[in-house]
C-alpha cells in the first residue's frame, strides 16, 4: 500500500504539473476557437443592424438627437452592415 501512496504523491507532485505546463506545446490548437459566423447568424445581425438605424431615423426625427451625431451613427451603422452583407455575399 505504500507503494501505491508513494507512486500517487510523485504523480500529483510532480508529473500533472509538467504536463500542465508542457501542454501548450503538444496542443497549440486546443486554446483556439474558430467561431466563424454562419449565414443565420449574419442575416439576423443584418436585421438588427438595419432596425437600430430605423430606430434611429425615429428618435431624430422626434428630435431626440441632434442632427451631428445622428449623421455620425447612421453612417458607422451603414458601414457595418456593409461589413456583414460582403459576408454573406458568396466569394467567386
Amino acid at each position: 500500500m505504500d507503494f501505491v501512496r508513494d507512486y500517487g504523491f510523485i504523480l500529483i507532485l510532480f508529473i500533472l504539473p509538467v504536463i500542465f505546463v508542457l501542454q501548450p506545446l503538444f496542443l497549440p490548437n486546443l486554446g483556439k476557437q474558430e467561431n466563424p459566423m454562419d449565414d443565420k447568424a449574419l442575416k439576423r445581425k443584418k436585421l438588427l443592424i438595419y432596425r437600430q438605424i430605423k430606430e434611429l431615423e425615429m428618435e431624430f426625427d422626434m428630435g431626440n438627437i441632434n442632427e451631428a451625431d445622428y449623421h455620425a451613427t447612421r453612417k458607422e451603422l451603414k458601414q457595418e452592415v456593409s461589413k456583414v452583407i460582403s459576408q454573406l455575399t458568396p466569394k467567386n
